[in-house]
């Protein structure tokens, strides 16, 4: 089971997505819980939307402390 567990970690995390959302993050470690229904995975005005089941549950939290809109075009 465990074996099960790690291989769906390193498979998600070697994913085309979650290599954009990393590339395109501000580096800061903090996230805040933000669900937001209805997004999609991408560029946004407001940062990049990992959202593969089709909505947002963290959202980086900005190097001022600051939590900025999620998924807005």
């Amino acid at each position: 089971m465990e074996l099960l567990v790690l291989a769906a970690v390193i498979g998600l995390f070697n994913s085309d997505p979650v290599v954009e959302f990393v590339r395109e993050g501000n580096g800061n470690p903090v996230y805040k819980f933000a669900y937001v229904e209805d997004c999609e995975t991408g560029k946004r005005d407001s940062g990049f939307a990992l959202a593969p089941t089709g909505s947002v549950v963290l959202k980086q939290v900005n190097r001022d402390g600051t939590i900025g809109n999620v998924c807005e075009r």
